[in-house]
């Protein structure tokens, strides 16, 4: 098997998920990577950039597009957003990536070394809050709630639908999309 860049993200991502980040040596990785040391060195020099990469990679992306143009109203990112999140935990099954594991990797892991994905989600509470202030003051929202607090809301819903859809999974016939959707869907409904 020809090992790659996104080979290695994926070995390294289950054996952080696995181990924890500080309990996963380089050694471990390139040992399960296949590669000598110099090959995944050149890959690879440091475990920081490893993990930067798999948060890149396997959170990073999933975040919507901050362009100001690209959303025009608070729904339209709101329902990006769990889309986007969806598509990641489709992702992420496909790959049998436990998602529990993925969440306590979330929870533990993110904020204490990315501070680039941290300013991201900061970008995304940000654009989240400047919709909600121009709906509520077009009357497209109708809630006692801040924008601010709409956008909090609305961040902390998408992530609890993917602690939600871990949890009963397997006994969920629609998809992680279709789910996500129609949640977010009745939550906006309710605010507007």
């Amino acid at each position: 098997m020809k090992t790659n860049r996104d080979a290695l993200l994926l070995i390294a991502f289950r054996l952080f998920l696995k181990n924890g980040y500080d309990q996963t040596r380089m050694q471990d990785l390139v040992a399960a990577s296949g590669l000598s040391k110099g090959a995944f060195h050149h890959y690879f020099p440091r475990k920081a950039d490893l993990l930067n990469a798999c948060i890149e990679h396997f959170f990073g992306r999933f975040l919507p597009d901050m362009d100001p143009s690209a959303h025009q109203h608070f729904e339209d990112l709101v329902l990006d957003g769990a889309r986007q999140y969806a598509q990641l935990i489709d992702e992420l099954t496909s790959l049998d990536i436990p998602l529990p594991a993925y969440q306590r990797f979330v929870w533990s892991l993110l904020p204490e070394h990315s501070e680039a994905f941290i300013e991201r989600q900061r970008t995304t509470e940000d654009r989240l809050t400047q919709l909600a202030e121009q709906d509520l003051a077009q009357r497209r929202l109708i809630s006692t709630n801040t924008a601010r607090t709409l956008a909090i809301q609305a961040m902390a819903l998408t992530e609890g639908l993917g602690v939600l859809w871990a949890a009963n999974s397997p006994k969920k016939k629609a998809t992680p999309r279709a789910f996500f959707e129609q949640s977010c869907k009745a939550w906006l409904n309710d605010v507007s």
